[in-house]
């Protein structure tokens, strides 16, 4: 019997253990600026925020946009076309202290914002987007979330301050 409590209770944790490391962590690392600024590490398993956003209701879930709809075939095919193409620079705005870089690398898209010693840096996983536009003449968060399962070793988002301060949000 012991035996049995034992195994139950170390199998808990290592399947607890298989989820995360099958779904994935987003990982959201904040740090305040100046010499004393806090710093915040919060690892979130993708699991938990699949779990919660199932409890958002459904007439959210799925976010109409109207007349854009009838130009979502187009988005999706224009997404694909981006997939399937070479890796590249695909705008570049330059002005003084300021500039807008966006390239496709691999399956995904980054764009860099500097301005006036800011930055911001998105990379969208081509594939969560593709997840992102429903069939149905709406955008979906929740099939955006689910398919960040697939963007693994990824940097979402990293946005810099002038004085040190940073936020970064990555999948693991």
């Amino acid at each position: 019997m012991l035996k049995l409590i034992l195994a139950g209770a170390v199998a808990v944790p290592v399947a607890g253990a298989g989820v995360v490391a099958a779904t994935g962590v987003a990982w959201v690392d904040v740090r305040e600026g100046g010499r004393d600024g806090t710093r915040i590490v919060l690892p979130v398993p993708l699991a938990l925020v699949q779990t919660a956003a199932a409890f958002v209701p459904d007439q959210k879930q799925h976010l109409r946009i109207g007349e854009a709809a009838r130009y979502l075939p187009v988005a999706r095919e224009a997404l694909q076309a981006l997939a399937d193409g070479p890796d590249g620079e695909l705008v570049r705005v330059e002005e003084r202290d300021e500039q807008v870089v966006i390239t496709k690398v691999g399956r995904s898209l980054h764009i860099q914002v500097r301005d006036h010693g800011e930055g911001v840096e998105v990379n969208v996983p081509i594939e969560v987007a593709l997840q992102a536009l429903g069939e149905d003449g709406t955008i979906s968060p929740m099939r955006a979330i689910g398919a960040l399962r697939h963007a693994r070793l990824t940097k979402l988002v990293e946005v810099n301050g002038r004085d040190g301060e940073r936020v970064k949000i990555s999948i693991w």
